[in-house]
Parts: structure tokens; C-alpha cells; sequence
């Protein structure tokens, strides 16, 4: 008789240790597998396509030298003026460059309004005539290739406001005797006046 209780409880004790099993793989089968949520970095950089920043300024470098070739024409001395043709008097302007070739604008000082463009070869100059009145000179230079009054030398080209004062006005002395007083800009020179630095968009501006 206690050999059967013995057997029995042995029983037991086997099918709830059977129990027990079961039900704990039973929870570990159904736990969400929470590893796949996290992706070292490294192996998401793997997955994923670098841009090359070396490449991309290669390529662009290349094609700006292919616009700057195609766009190579030769830089010619030109004096061009908007002033109308009313008889006003006038006095000289004198431009002169230095060591590069150089674009001047000419502006009314009050209104900003372009009044002349010169194109002036390296250590060259130039004289022309333009009405009374105030003016504020605006200048480019660069040693590229000139490409013309849109794209200029390229890269290289820095563009300049002189802080000198500009002014074409007459003097009279009585008896019909005068004077008129010109004035120019010579680059590359001391005269203790620094030029300001500006953009394309303000040297091209008409106004």
C-alpha cells in the first residue's frame, strides 16, 4: 500500500515538472524577439550609399574648366558710356590698371545709376568724358581667362568699390575764364583709401 503511494506521488511530481517544462518554452516561443530592432551603426552604414564628396567637387571643378573653355574670348579695350546726347559740359575721367586687366564701372553717386563700363588691359589707361557731377567707381580684376561682361575671369574674379571721392565740376574766375576739375582712379596705389569688397550681383546691378 505505500509503495503504490510512493508511486503515485512520484506520479505527480513528474507531471507537473512536465508542466512546468512546457510552459516555459511555451513563454519563450512567444516572446517577441527583440533583437532585431537594433542595427549597429556600422552595419547600417554598410547598407546605405556614401556620397563621395572628393568625386562631387572633382566633377563639378571639371565642368566649370568646360564652361571657362568654351566661354575663352580675348579681353579688348573698350570705353562704353549711357550718357545722353543733350550738350551738357563735361570734364575728363582717367583710368589706369595695374598689373591686371581690370572692368570699371562708372555710377551716379545719388542715384547708383551705371553711367560708363571700361574694359582696361593691364597697365594701360584711358581718358573719357563724362558730365558734371558725382561718381562712385566700382571695379573687377582677375587672372583667368577672360569670358566676358557675364561670367568675367571665372573663379578669380573679385569685384571692388573705391572709397575716393569722385567729382567732375567747373570753377569760374569771372571774365569768362573757368576752370573744370577732373578726376580718375589709379589701382594698386597708397593713397590711404581701402576699397570694400561687393558681390556679382551688386557690380552688375544697373541701378
Amino acid at each position: 500500500m505505500r509503495n503504490k503511494k510512493t508511486s503515485q506521488h512520484q506520479f505527480g511530481g513528474f507531471l507537473i515538472a512536465v508542466v512546468i517544462t512546457a510552459l516555459f518554452f511555451y513563454k519563450s516561443e512567444s516572446k517577441p524577439d527583440r533583437n532585431y530592432l537594433f542595427h549597429p551603426t556600422g552595419q547600417q552604414d554598410s547598407n546605405t550609399q556614401q556620397v563621395n564628396g572628393l568625386k562631387e567637387i572633382q566633377n563639378y571643378a571639371e565642368q566649370q574648366k568646360t564652361i571657362d573653355t568654351q566661354n575663352i574670348q580675348p579681353f579688348i579695350k573698350n570705353v562704353m558710356n549711357k550718357f545722353p546726347i543733350d550738350g551738357a559740359q563735361k570734364g575728363k575721367f582717367k583710368f589706369t590698371s595695374s598689373d591686371q586687366n581690370a572692368v570699371f564701372l562708372l555710377r551716379d553717386k545719388y542715384t547708383n545709376e551705371l553711367k560708363v563700363v571700361v574694359q582696361l588691359p593691364k597697365y594701360d589707361q584711358v581718358e573719357t568724358l563724362v558730365p558734371f557731377g558725382e561718381y562712385v567707381v566700382e571695379y573687377a580684376t582677375g587672372d583667368g581667362s577672360w569670358q566676358g561682361l557675364d561670367r568675367f575671369w571665372g573663379y578669380s574674379t573679385q569685384f571692388y568699390r573705391s572709397n575716393t571721392q569722385h567729382r567732375i565740376y567747373k570753377v569760374d574766375h569771372g571774365y569768362g575764364g573757368y576752370t573744370i576739375h577732373g578726376s580718375g582712379i589709379t589701382l594698386n596705389t597708397l593713397n590711404g583709401q581701402t576699397p570694400d569688397r561687393i558681390n556679382k550681383g551688386n557690380f552688375i546691378n544697373s541701378n
